[in-house]
């Protein structure tokens, strides 16, 4: 009885017991076999072109100012000016 209550409580390490024929290789093997959809079928890649509205040729000075008027406060970009900024010299751009 005293066996089993160290067990229980950590005091006495249990021995592991091995399972014959169960290896790393044959565990690898196993999860191998069942983690693969033999049934798969790469999807098509994405045809772009006629399906996709072309850039505009040139961006106008109306849509520059529109663009830049109507920036969200937050809107600092990676040059540091801040939105407000670019609000005000809209125009002058």
């Amino acid at each position: 009885m005293w066996t089993a209550v160290r067990q229980l409580t950590g005091r006495q390490k249990a021995v592991a017991s091995l399972v014959h024929g169960v290896t790393a290789e044959t565990l690898n093997e196993h999860y191998a076999a069942i983690s693969t959809d033999q049934q798969y079928v790469a999807p098509t890649p994405k045809q772009l072109g006629a399906d996709i509205n072309p850039p505009p040729d040139y961006v106008s000075d109306w849509r520059v100012f529109r663009m830049l008027d109507s920036l969200s406060p937050t809107a600092t970009g990676l040059d540091g000016l801040p939105a407000w900024f670019l609000r005000v010299a809209a125009p002058i751009f």
